[in-house]
Order: structure tokens, then C-alpha cells, then sequence
């Protein structure tokens, strides 16, 4: 290259992970056409297209896939650097963008944000709410410094490490639930009861959805899905308002529970859980300030467990996860 700009190599990157130029000015927070064209100026630059485009978004070009892998690990010795100069500053200062699918959010959220506060008042926390499937990219575009998610899958750049585990719920009205399990008030139900009722499931390209169906084979339990629901919102609406069942998770429907008047019951033989792990970029260290917030995480999981606001439990590495 004739010139070198670090920030022009980071919006390559972004456009190369995200493969659409729209979804990375987005992520960037920069103008589409101002993307562009600092993608055509690296072009210029390199004497070569980058990208093929198409109707359905861009695709690196054999010297861009080349161009992509340099510029990740530019960006990752640039950041290294960064938090050497950091970590010399004393107190953790700056921003942090933080990944949380939309089942952890509502729980998570609010005690590590004031926890943050009260012990980093120099840190500026943003939290997203992101679907699973994106958090890779996200986090190889430099969008996230770090996430929680569910079947968040390492490799290619990223690291994951299980740090929690959390029931699950057969989720109804109680009037749903006497009709029919004859009890309203059941607190745990096999998981061959579950072919008893109405189901409104994700999809099946959904992991979980994956891995109740490779149980259910197993037990050559038929499960009665209604519907395929991809939002967990929709799905604890449909529920509660009396027209069948879903699966969700204890965090999900803690206000519900401590309100009254809901069908909530742990499922069990076996007993049905799924775990949450803490995802980031492999190839370079977090910032001061990203390390500092993501170590808050084990407290602020164990506080809600220990208040009976998130039914679960820390799986230990090493003892309490460390996730630094």
C-alpha cells in the first residue's frame, strides 16, 4: 500500500466478516456511501478488487480473502497494544460493548451494569441484544468486546468457555396445565410429558430445538409442535395467554413466577438444562476495560443464583470461571 490507516483496514474487516456493506456501516456506526468509499480508496490503494458484489451482498475475491486474514491480525497486534498502553493507567477507563442473546439480557443486564457502575464509574458499558448466530462476526468485526450466549461454537477466531447452567421450564397457564397434567401447581414434569400438550417451539435450525429433538428420538417421545416461534417474547405471550406451551428458561419468566398465577414446572428424566458461555476473539487480549467489566460476570451470576432470581448454576473451571 502507498499510505497506511489502521481505521480503513478495520472497515475492510467488518465488510469481510458481515459480508454486506450495510450491515457493517451499521455495526461501524458510519454513513453506507462513507464506507464504500473507503473501501474503493484500500482497493485503489491495493490495485485490485476486494469484493465481488452481488444482490445479496459482497464476497471477497481471492486477494481480499488474503487482505482479510492480514488485517485480522493487524487489528489484533494494534489492540495488544492498546491494552499494554492500558493496563499501565491504573484505573479502567473507556468503552465497552457487550454481546447478550435476548433470554440473558433481561437477567444479566441490569445487576452487571450497576455493579460496573459502582466499580468502574470511568468505564461506559453498552449492552446489545444479538441473536446467537451473529456473535461470531460480531465479535471478528470488533462490534462486541465480549458476549453470553447459548451454542456459541469456538474456532475461527473465537474462544468460548461455559460458565453457566440454567433450568428449564414447561411454561403455561395454570388453567392449561390442570386441563393437562391434572395439577395446576406441578413444580417438575418428565420429559415424556411433554408429547401431553400444545408445543410452541423455535425452529429447528435453533440448537436447543436441535438437541430437544435428539432427546426426544432417543426416547421416542412424539412432541406435538403447534408452531415454530423464533422469538422468545412471542413464544411466553402465546403461552400465557392460554394457547399452549413452550420451553423456557428460569430467567425468562422470573417476574412471572414471583407475580402468580402462571404453570412453570422444571423438567426432568432428564433433567433439562442448557449452558451459557462467555465468548470473545481469540486471537487478541481484551481491553483494561472489557477485562475489568467481563471479570464482574461470576459475581454478578452467582448473586442472582444465590437470590433465587435465575434458577441455575456456575459450572466451575478452575473454580469461579475466570474469564480473562
Amino acid at each position: 500500500m502507498s499510505s497506511f490507516d489502521l481505521r480503513r483496514v478495520r472497515y475492510f474487516v467488518a465488510v469481510a466478516e458481515l459480508g454486506s456493506v450495510t450491515r457493517a456501516a451499521a455495526e461501524l456506526h458510519v454513513a453506507q456511501p462513507a464506507l464504500s468509499h473507503q473501501i474503493r480508496l484500500l482497493e485503489e490503494e491495493v490495485g485490485s478488487e476486494l469484493f465481488t458484489r452481488g444482490p445479496q451482498g459482497v464476497r471477497l475475491t481471492e486477494l481480499g480473502r488474503t487482505l482479510a486474514e492480514e488485517g485480522r491480525a493487524l487489528l489484533a497486534n494494534a489492540r495488544r497494544l492498546r491494552e499494554r498502553l492500558e493496563s499501565g493507567r491504573g484505573e479502567p477507563q473507556g468503552n465497552v460493548v457487550i454481546g447478550l442473546s435476548q433470554t440473558i439480557g433481561p437477567a444479566l443486564a441490569l445487576p452487571l451494569l450497576e455493579l460496573a457502575a459502582k466499580r468502574y464509574p470511568r468505564v461506559r458499558v453498552r449492552v446489545r441484544e444479538v441473536m446467537s448466530g451473529d456473535i461470531p462476526d460480531l465479535l471478528r468485526a470488533e462490534a462486541l468486546d465480549f458476549a453470553f450466549s447459548y451454542a456459541i461454537q469456538a474456532g475461527r477466531g473465537i474462544r468460548t468457555t461455559n460458565v453457566f447452567s440454567e433450568d428449564l421450564f414447561v411454561v403455561g397457564t395454570a388453567q392449561r396445565a390442570k386441563k393437562h397434567f391434572g395439577k395446576p401447581d406441578l413444580r417438575e414434569i418428565t420429559f415424556g410429558d411433554l408429547a401431553r400438550v400444545p408445543l410452541y417451539l423455535s425452529a429447528r435450525s435453533n440448537s436447543f430445538r436441535e438437541e430437544l429433538e435428539r432427546i426426544a428420538r432417543t426416547r421416542r417421545v412424539k412432541l406435538d409442535v403447534a408452531a415454530e416461534v423464533d422469538s422468545v417474547s412471542i413464544r411466553k405471550e402465546i403461552a400465557l395467554g392460554g394457547a399452549g406451551f413452550t420451553i423456557l428458561s428460569g430467567a425468562s419468566i422470573r417476574r412471572e413466577i414471583e407475580a402468580g398465577g402462571i404453570f412453570a414446572a422444571r423438567i426432568a428424566q432428564p433433567h433439562l438444562r442448557r449452558r451459557i458461555c462467555f465468548a470473545r476473539v481469540s486471537v487478541s487480549a481484551l481491553s483494561h476495560a472489557a477485562e475489568a467489566v467481563a471479570s464482574l460476570v461470576p459475581e454478578s451470576l452467582t448473586t442472582l443464583v444465590e437470590n433465587d432470581m435465575w434458577p441455575g448454576a456456575m459450572l466451575p473451571v478452575n473454580g469461579i470461571p475466570s474469564l480473562t
